[in-house]
């Protein structure tokens, strides 16, 4: 007569309590299962990339000057936290900074990357499309600030129409005493403004 391993008689246990019949369980979790490991190979990790039957989370990614990210513009992902210590007095600070997500054309592979000033400007009219991102010369602008150059592009918009990066330009304020009371009778909407 064989006996049952501790996660036989387990399983069997939770059959029987949930109204299963106890010969038809699942096939018990080998013992020999690891469920951390804490060291391992290139080789292991490239196996469990080469994996079809995965879908990985993003990746954290640091582009380098000269990097090229290709992939599906996913959108904005969840903010990053970073702590400063001010060297003079000592004071901590927390920082938010915006992420992009793009994933594999396969879909099965993300990376996340910190976003920017010019990746907020130059990002946004391509979500959830192709993209090409490439990290440019850091450029020093006033004041010793720097600023990141990206080179960012993706396929025309099949039906002719060529997106736009400009925003409107913005109006000054009009006083209610100052404005007219009413619109003039009529179509006198210049051509352009109609659309």
């Amino acid at each position: 007569m064989a006996t049952d391993s501790k996660s036989d008689k387990y399983n069997k246990a939770v059959t029987r309590a949930t109204g299963g019949d106890v010969e038809s369980t699942a096939p018990a979790i080998p013992t020999n299962t690891t469920l951390v490991r804490k060291e391992v190979t290139k080789a292991d990790v490239d196996a469990v990339m080469a994996d079809p039957s995965l879908e990985f989370a993003p990746q954290v990614y640091s582009m380098e000057q000269g990097d090229l990210i290709e992939g599906v513009l996913e959108g904005n992902g969840p903010e990053a936290e970073f702590e400063r210590k001010n060297e003079h007095t000592g004071e901590v600070t927390t920082n938010a900074v915006q992420t992009w997500i793009i994933r594999s054309h396969d879909g099965r592979q993300r990376i996340s990357i910190l976003s920017s000033a010019q990746l907020d400007k130059k990002l946004p009219p391509f979500v959830g499309g192709p993209v090409k991102i490439v990290r440019g010369k850091d450029l020093n602008i006033d004041g010793g600030r720097r600023v990141t150059d990206y080179l960012v592009a993706g396929p025309k918009l099949p039906d002719g129409k060529i997106r736009s990066w400009a925003s409107a330009p913005k109006l000054p304020m009009i006083d209610a005493a100052s404005a007219p009371a009413a619109l003039p009778a009529g179509n006198n909407v210049p051509e352009a403004a109609a659309h």
